[in-house]
């Protein structure tokens, strides 16, 4: 790619502030070119506070750091897909350090983490569909006899083998004491380099009284429902000693951006599949450390929220070597972290609320509405010869709705899917639960229904893009009584109630696929799961 000759020197971020600091506003901070970028904010006080830290990376850099991984960029791709990923890493990095320095000293922060912890676990494990389903249980097993002797125990990983309860309750032990000994391993990281022994130990403690907990695995394994086929027992032990060389170099060197690395130690690790269980939970472990010992927000991939971008991410990274998916991915969820600490007191209030199951009226109400007018919807679309797959647990948590409800930007979920692979080969349309765009007048803060279809390009951190479809988007009143509101892409909005708007929903995707808007794109790298 011609960006890669490009001679751009490396600078630094010094983020200056005063008084207490709020968010940068510019995605674009800083530019190629230049002395010291400086983000400054006033709000009456004179402290001033000067934050150095790795802002800006050049493609070419990129390139250089991901040499020795499995990892590269083709010289075909379109440096404007690097470019932009760059400056999206550039403006998070900015925003993590600012949102960091406000919090300081206070102490809502303490809750912050404390809350961030049990969401952490407990969403590592829901994407796996281990542990409890609710979040009050698990914060429950976390504050409980059980989970203090785990954390004051010299050998945690006796005291874990030891203990007799169910299997979710042990689920969630497990990683806590995973969590824990990755906490003591960031601690000293870069200074002590990550080795093997630590991942099986973090392995270990995951998974418990597992008869393989801590040892690599001695079969041939598989990835459920990826066409990706794991290295040997033989091989993968040849890789984890790359991937751990490789870390370290990386990291002591400050080669690569942290949620690079991140994503790259997570996706190869996932795509050796070492353990005979516990990969992924072991996998977002090792990405926390990194972004961790960077002083940036944890990676918190949520069931809901996340989980079907992030697997099409992974899929993509063990196709094509393409990480930007991946670290488009981490963006995100890192947004929401920042979010948080912007607003300490709204995410104290929304996590407290989850776990007490209060304000959960219109959520509650919302949700049922839309469970019953989807299932409506999928009894249209069979008419048509389309089948829709979704499962409730992908909906849109009360977390994420009362985010939405709030004006929060980066929330839109991705779920389920709407197809039919004998009939239209490689054409699929996505399910998208997002900010209203154009329906503002007839929304009341709901999340609004569209659709996109598969459409990632090499090196963008994209996954999909806006289907063309006929009908742009769709609005599920709380109350079934208030209807349907459906939005052609002519403009034209219509009130209907939930049967009808079905009906015209299922027509409308129906010609959508028969016109080949729904045909994915890019196809090379992936095709969309058959229906």
């Amino acid at each position: 790619m011609a960006g890669l000759e490009r001679a751009v020197p490396t600078l630094r971020l010094s983020a200056v502030v005063l008084g207490v600091p709020s968010s940068l506003t510019n995605p674009n901070v800083g530019s190629s070119t230049g002395g010291l970028r400086r983000a400054q904010r006033a709000s009456g006080g004179m402290h001033r506070v000067t934050v150095d830290f790795r802002a800006e990376w050049t493609d070419r850099e990129l390139q250089l750091g991901l040499e020795g991984s499995p990892y590269s960029i083709p010289p075909a791709v379109d440096e404007d897909h690097v470019g932009e990923m760059l400056k999206a890493i550039q403006y998070v990095s900015a925003e993590a350090m600012l949102a960091r320095y406000k919090l300081k000293n206070d102490i809502r922060t303490t809750w912050l983490k404390k809350n961030r912890r049990v969401r952490e676990l407990h969403e590592s494990n829901r994407v796996e569909g281990l542990g409890p389903e609710r979040l009050s249980r698990t914060k429950e097993i976390l504050e409980s006899k059980s989970a203090e002797e785990i954390e004051a125990a010299i050998n945690r990983y006796t005291v874990i083998r030891s203990l007799q309860c169910d299997q979710r309750t042990l689920d969630v032990l497990g990683l806590h004491g995973g969590k824990l000994f990755a906490d003591e391993v960031m601690s000293t990281y870069p200074s002590r380099p990550i080795m093997e022994i630590d991942i099986r130990g973090m392995h270990g403690l995951i998974m418990g009284n597992h008869p393989t907990a801590g040892q690599y695995k001695v079969w041939l394994n598989a990835i459920q429902g990826a066409d990706h086929t794991p290295l040997s027992p033989l091989d993968a032990r040849a890789a984890m000693g790359d991937l751990v060389q490789w870390l370290n170099e990386t990291v002591q060197g400050q080669r690569l951006p942290p949620v690079v690395t991140a994503a790259a130690v997570h996706a190869w690790l996932a795509h050796i599949h070492p353990f005979e269980d516990g990969n992924g939970r072991v996998s977002r472990l090792l990405a926390n450390i990194v972004v961790g010992a960077s002083a940036l927000p944890p990676l918190i991939v949520q069931m809901a929220a996340d989980r079907n971008r992030y697997i099409d991410a992974l899929a993509i990274s063990d196709k094509g070597g393409d990480l930007a998916p991946l670290v488009g991915v981490f963006l995100r969820i890192q947004k929401r972290a920042i979010a948080d600490m912007r607003d300490p007191d709204f995410a104290n209030r929304i996590f407290d609320d989850e776990v007490a199951e209060r304000t959960l009226s219109l959520y509650v109400r919302w949700r049922k509405t839309s469970l019953a007018w989807l299932e409506q919807l999928g009894g249209a679309l069979r008419l048509h010869d389309l089948r829709m797959r979704f499962h409730p647990n992908e909906m849109m948590t009360q977390e994420s709705f009362e985010r939405m409800r709030k004006g929060s930007r980066g929330e839109g979920i991705v779920f389920g899917g709407i197809g039919n692979e004998d009939r239209y080969p490689s054409c699929r349309a996505y399910l998208l639960l997002d900010h209203v765009q154009e329906t503002t007048r007839y929304s009341e803060g709901e999340p609004v229904l569209s659709f996109l279809r598969y459409g990632p390009q090499p090196w963008s951190r994209h996954v999909y893009e806006r289907m063309n479809s006929l009908i742009t988007e769709i609005i599920i009143r709380p109350d079934e009584a208030d209807g349907v509101y459906v939005r052609h892409a002519s403009g034209r909005v219509e009130h209907l109630a939930g049967v009808a708007a079905a009906q015209l929903v299922a027509e409308a995707l129906a010609h959508d696929f028969r016109a080949g808007r729904a045909q994915a794109q890019n196809r090379r790298m992936r095709r969309p799961t058959p229906l």
